[in-house]
């Protein structure tokens, strides 16, 4: 009985040992697939009831956390075309035009041929010059950093990647924190040629007036009264912690 008690305590200790290594992680997880398929570089793909979802990091470096140079679609590729293309008329889930819903993953998928820019038709349209081009005149063309970023992520395969969100809390300034994360999930449906409710996000005076209506905060943090934005993909905490910061330190144009 003894030995059976002391066994028993070992056990225990060599768990707790073992806990406590993994609490304290490895700073350059290992990439796992869970068991819905998605590619998760977040090192919490650890169980089979994992769902996917991007783990939130604040951190000190205000970059999307990847691994190695691969393109990540939840925090990079997801965002793009719900703001530059699943749009209300457009391809959203209630419009669904010429037969496309890219609203998620699976979705994009039906124009994207893995591997294959070129044959992949959600990214040729994006090249056109006439009439129809995506996202459509009058709304300006995308960027050639926009649609490189598209072909690299087909080049590599169009993975789900799932990262963690890596925001500084701590050096906040309009032009290095603010308006990347508002080009990345809102200026997308909100510049010339494609006002959606009337709203621009292109620059500091624009965003400004929408700091000073309360409507910026208001509908990024889902706020009774408001419409959420981004309409799909809420930000995460910490992005809501450096929008909030930026905002109670005067909204500076920095």
């Amino acid at each position: 009985m003894n030995m059976l008690k002391s066994s028993i305590i070992l056990g225990i200790t060599m768990g707790g040992l073992i806990a406590c290594q993994n609490i304290k992680g490895d700073p350059s997880p290992t990439d796992s697939v869970n068991s819905t398929g998605t590619v998760d570089t977040t090192g919490t793909s650890n169980n089979a009831s994992n769902t996917g979802t991007s783990t939130l990091q604040c951190g000190t470096t205000g970059s999307n956390a990847s691994k190695g140079d691969s393109v990540c679609f939840t925090t990079q590729i997801l965002p793009f075309f719900v703001s530059n293309c699943a749009t209300s008329g457009c391809h959203d889930s209630k419009t669904h035009a010429d037969g496309y819903d890219l609203t998620s993953y699976t979705k994009i998928m039906k124009g994207i041929t893995a591997g294959s820019p070129s044959k992949s038709k959600l990214y040729t349209v994006m090249l056109r010059t006439d009439n129809e081009r995506m996202p459509p005149p009058p709304a300006q063309p995308l960027s050639k950093t926009q649609t490189d970023l598209i072909a690299k992520w087909i080049t590599q395969g169009a993975r789900e990647v799932n990262c963690a969100v890596v925001v500084d809390t701590q050096n906040v300034t309009f032009s290095k924190t603010i308006m990347p994360l508002l080009t990345t999930n809102c200026v997308g449906c909100h510049k010339t040629g494609s006002l959606s409710g009337g709203v621009s996000l292109e620059n500091y005076a624009q965003v400004k007036s929408y700091v000073d209506s309360k409507r910026l905060w208001g509908s990024l943090n889902s706020l009774m009264g408001y419409s959420p934005m981004p309409p799909i993909g809420k930000l995460t905490d910490c992005q809501l912690t450096v929008v909030k910061k930026w905002i109670d330190a005067g909204a500076k144009n920095d």
